[in-house]
């Protein structure tokens, strides 16, 4: 111990300046407390600068003592990031235990949940700041192991005067090697209930993926407006299970904070709640490392930031604004859509530094696109680096291309690139991946000399999934009645549906009293149909359901169970009577994690 004090004694700030700052720890300037203590505010001499800090005053009775006092001084003391709260110094005299932080004078995300005025897009530059801070946490390089906090929850995340995240309340946080797909340390379980990882619970066993689902419960929050767990006198049923239950019903608008219901456009929810969604799944191996939420966070935010009208448009969503009143130069090309970019690894990169070693990253980025580009992890002297790392980018019209650059961590200060390559979109089929092994070139002037040397390759796999077709929607068939229409139903593909017995799954379509069924594929959970189907009736359904159902049957005679179900959907026809077409992606009901594509077309005479 008389070590560490050494190691740390340029923190030390003495008691009785502590007491004095906070007026002998006055109740008036008490600003909080948890399952520590409480914290204090006041006012330092810190490197001959006054300063306000926040003052945690570790309280024995509540189980944290000596151990989690130097826990959080050696975490913060290491761990420096922008959205990590910052230690300023510690007491540890008279037997008091007190840590010093940056003052953050709008307390803590669990304060402002059910606040009208904190507006989604600021909720969501929240997330995302917490969201970096933890996957910093998770992976902070070669040179620190990764970090497990332990208890992440709305009331440890933090908030400046300008609304910057800050992560707090290290002291119950765990040191586990980064190189590890799953990091499993054996551990008594601690936490917050409701924000707890029931897997971590119930055997003990911590991984990063505990604290993925812990700030998978804090997204729900945010989009709620409410606690997971609610005070003592709160009769609402516990978070968790019911965002689970309006999630795979496809009903999780019903349970929205009501100031966020018409300030959020569809996109940004669906892509939103999905990565939560998946942060709180059962299995542990659904759960995405935090660099996969940290980008789906800015994906959704790009949504939002889009005018309501340009990405409503895209998606085909009911008109809240006339046409005529939409700014045309601010229009989006039909062909938008998401890019998925995985970058796989290079191969026998070019030599950097002096020593004949490299560290390089890859630098992603869209042409034509105001968006910041995206960055992988840096592999330190590695010529053949693996990264197998995910990100998605918004793309505005199909004539962009994304531009790929490697360069060297030491030397990118002289901005020394190591290579580059660039992949026109127009160059994808829509939907189908598409793995590519690229050289590195000096630039893109094929006839430059500089670009037959040789700098090494690199892989990546690419998908894009555009908003919607370009195509019009046609006419009803002859003999469609003059006041009706032709309501057309094209089942694509579902994805992930298994049975308990067998999975030889077809799609059965109900729809007033009339059935229409696809042909049936044979063991495959991932099966496509691309069946297109017709209903004419006499008057639009817009107060109307489809029935959708994904049934397996066995290919053995006299099998015990023929036919089972792998999951249903109930499919509202109001929009598409508004929009004339919707393709979308549902999630099936009493299925684990399945998904169908459905087209939905409304076809008249006129």
């Amino acid at each position: 111990m008389m070590h560490l004090k050494e190691k740390f004694e340029h923190l030390k700030t003495p008691l009785e300046a502590i007491t004095l700052a906070t007026n002998n720890f006055d109740p008036k300037n008490c600003i909080g407390g948890g399952g520590f203590g409480k914290v204090y505010k006041g006012e330092l001499l810190l490197s001959d600068i006054h300063k306000l800090v926040a003052l945690k005053r570790l309280d024995p009775k509540f189980g944290q003592g000596n151990p989690e006092f130097w826990k959080e001084i050696i975490t913060l003391s290491m761990y420096k990031h922008e959205n990590i709260v910052s230690l300023l110094g510690f007491c540890d005299e008279g037997g008091e235990k007190i840590l010093v932080y940056d003052y953050a004078s709008k307390g803590s995300l669990d304060s402002y949940l059910d606040k009208d005025d904190l507006k989604w897009i600021l909720r969501l530059k929240i997330c995302i700041g917490a969201a970096r801070g933890l996957a910093y946490l998770h992976d902070p390089g070669v040179t620190h192991q990764r970090v497990l906090h332990r208890d992440i929850k709305s009331s440890n995340i933090l908030l400046d005067e300008n609304w910057n995240v800050r992560i707090s309340d290290l002291g119950l946080s765990k040191f586990g090697p980064a190189n590890q797909q799953y990091t499993f340390l054996v551990s008594d379980a601690v936490g917050t209930v409701g924000y707890c990882d029931p897997l971590y619970v119930e055997t003990g066993l911590l991984t990063k993926e505990s604290d993925v689902y812990s700030f998978g419960v804090v997204l729900f929050e945010v989009v709620c407006g409410r606690l997971s767990i609610g005070n003592s006198g709160d009769k609402r049923r516990p978070l968790t299970g019911l965002v689970r239950q309006h999630y795979e019903e496809n009903k999780i608008n019903e349970i929205l904070h009501a100031s966020l219901k018409d300030e959020i456009t569809q996109p940004c929810l669906q892509e939103f709640t999905a990565i939560a969604y998946k942060c709180i799944s059962r299995d542990l191996k659904e759960r995405p490392l935090m660099t996969e939420v940290l980008s789906k966070l800015e994906i959704s935010l790009q949504y939002q930031e889009q005018t309501k009208e340009q990405v409503d448009n895209m998606y085909l969503l009911p008109r809240t604004l006339e046409l005529q009143n939409l700014d045309s130069s601010k229009a989006l090309n039909k062909s938008g859509g998401i890019l998925n970019v995985k970058v796989l690894k290079a191969m026998k990169l070019k030599k950097m530094g002096l020593l004949g070693a490299s560290d390089p990253y890859v630098k992603i980025k869209l042409t034509e696109s105001m968006h910041p580009s995206k960055k992988t992890t840096v592999k330190h002297k590695n010529l053949n680096p693996e990264w197998n790392e995910e990100f998605s980018m918004v793309v505005i019209t199909e004539s962009q291309a994304v531009e790929f650059r490697i360069y060297d961590y030491e030397q990118v200060g002289k901005h020394a690139m190591m290579g580059m390559n660039v992949v026109p979109l127009k160059e994808l089929v829509p939907h189908e991946p598409k793995t590519l092994t690229l050289d590195l070139l000096e630039n893109m002037y094929l006839d430059d000399i500089q670009n037959e040397k040789s700098r090494g390759q690199f892989m990546v796999e690419l998908l894009y999934k555009p908003f919607k077709d370009d195509g019009v929607v046609q006419k009803a068939s002859e003999g469609t009645p003059p006041g009706g229409g032709e309501l057309v139903v094209v089942v694509h593909e579902a994805q992930d549906v298994e049975g308990k017995h067998h999975t030889n799954p077809y799609v059965r379509i109900l729809f007033k009293g009339e059935e229409k069924k696809t042909k049936h594929i044979k063991k495959d959970r991932y099966p496509r149909w691309d069946e297109v189907f017709k209903f004419q009736l006499e008057e639009p359904p817009v107060n109307e359901r489809l029935h959708v159902e994904v049934v397996s049957i066995s290919s053995r005679i006299g099998l015990l169970h023929p036919k089972e179900s792998l999951g249903y959907v109930d499919i509202s026809l109001g929009d598409v009577v508004h929009n004339s077409r919707i393709n979308e992606n549902y999630y099936l009901i009493d299925s684990r994690n399945g998904k169908i594509q459905i087209e939905l077309q409304w076809r008249t005479v006129s």
